[in-house]
């Protein structure tokens, strides 16, 4: 599993300081936070530092009237209804994205999806609309991989497993090379709680990753590294949680982004600490225990670790997120084994340590707040126990050439 740059506002420079330290790395571009001509002044420069791009058209609410969306050649606002005529309306909207994916000399397009609300008619439009999209795409003879985005509504993947098996199979059948998948949180929750919603989301990408298609995650964050049990070829994450999970950002016409607190990833515990608490481990003299180790170290947390109080030195949010995408990489790899049995082990040993570490810090007055993995270790370590019952003879079989 790789991982993704899941791009954000403001995340131009991140993309191309990562791509150096990384020696390449692959972004999904995002209308929303580029116009037309950024894209194509941009584009040239990511070329430039080895980024790679792909072009997520971001379709999921056509009714919203974001300042950089309707810019955009393909944007239609009646894209839902026109996708439900007899029109050859797919055509023209596949052809308009096919030209901003040459702009950014993409290896693959993103076909489009709508984020429809769960209804007793949601398997049944979403089956129309990809086969017609998916047709459109064909039938322009573009010489891409295509990657279908299926935008999967919270309450769908809290239905009942044989519905995802049904989704699975449909899916699968569809003349595609891949899927970029985009998971809706419930409740806009950063870590998901409900373990239903994770396992349906794990067994989705394993039934694919079976159909020998490739499989994409956007909008991810630390939670989905479990998803290497399932052979994801990546997961895509970036800055602010606006690009680590999935939510309707496509209305507000606001580009600054409310800055609230700076969070420190601390790699083994899974979880994120204000600097407010920094302060108190360096008060209780624990402060080295959460400093990164082996090729987790680097030199954006060097500030926190340097034998003065964190909230006095000049640790910055842009530092923060570095760090945080750094050690996501190394996780990601970690996580990423030879066999099935053996990156079920390592997700284990993930969740195992955590436990540890979260109960050792709070013994010692060091908590993560909302950004604690304490209470959702097992909805993590649920999910993986249901791979292994449902699918782990074939995941172990198929491993070598999934």
């Amino acid at each position: 599993m790789d991982l993704y740059l899941q791009f954000g506002y403001g995340m131009k420079n991140i993309v191309i300081d990562l791509s150096k330290e990384w020696n390449g790395v692959t972004s999904i571009l995002s209308p929303r936070d580029i116009s037309p001509d950024q894209l194509i002044k941009w584009s040239k420069e990511f070329q430039k530092h080895n980024v790679e791009c792909l072009f997520d058209p971001q379709c999921y609410f056509p009714k919203c009237d974001h300042k950089n969306l309707i810019q955009y050649d393909y944007w239609n606002r009646s894209l839902s209804t026109n996708l439900g005529s007899d029109v050859d309306y797919e055509t023209s909207l596949i052809k308009n994205i096919a030209y901003y994916n040459s702009l950014i000399n993409s290896k693959e397009i993103i076909i489009p999806a709508i984020m429809r609300k769960y209804t007793e008619d949601w398997f049944k439009q979403w089956k129309a609309n990809s086969i017609k999209l998916v047709k459109a795409s064909r039938k322009l003879k573009i010489r891409k991989s295509l990657l279908l985005t299926l935008a999967l509504p919270a309450d769908l993947l809290s239905q009942r497993e044989d519905y995802i098996e049904q989704l699975i199979d449909t899916a699968g059948k569809l003349d595609v090379d891949g899927f970029y998948i985009i998971a809706e949180p419930p409740a806009k929750q950063y870590l998901v709680e409900n373990p239903l919603w994770l396992s349906n989301l794990m067994q989705l990408c394993a039934g694919l990753k079976l159909q020998n298609k490739k499989v994409i995650v956007g909008y991810a964050n630390h939670q989905l590294l479990c998803l290497s049990a399932a052979k994801v070829d990546a997961i895509a994450s970036g800055t602010y949680l606006n690009v680590r999970r999935f939510s309707n950002k496509f209305e507000d016409q606001e580009d600054e982004i409310k800055r609230k607190s700076t969070w420190f990833y601390y790699p083994p515990s899974l979880s994120e600490f204000k600097i407010a608490f920094l302060d108190i481990a360096f008060s209780n003299g624990i402060i080295d225990k959460m400093k990164p180790e082996g090729k987790m170290d680097n030199d954006y947390v060097k500030l926190i670790f340097s034998g003065a109080m964190p909230s006095t030195t000049s640790f910055k949010e842009s530092m923060a997120f570095k760090h945080y995408l750094h050690c996501l990489r190394e996780q990601v790899k970690i996580c990423s084994r030879n066999s099935f049995a053996e990156t079920i082990s390592a997700n284990e040993i993930l969740l195992e340590t955590a436990e540890r570490r979260i109960e050792y810090l709070e013994k010692n007055g060091v908590y993560a707040q909302s950004r604690s993995f304490k209470d959702v270790v097992d909805v993590n370590r649920s999910a993986i126990q249901r791979l292994q019952k449902t699918r782990g003879f074939l995941m172990q079989y198929s491993w070598d050439t999934m």
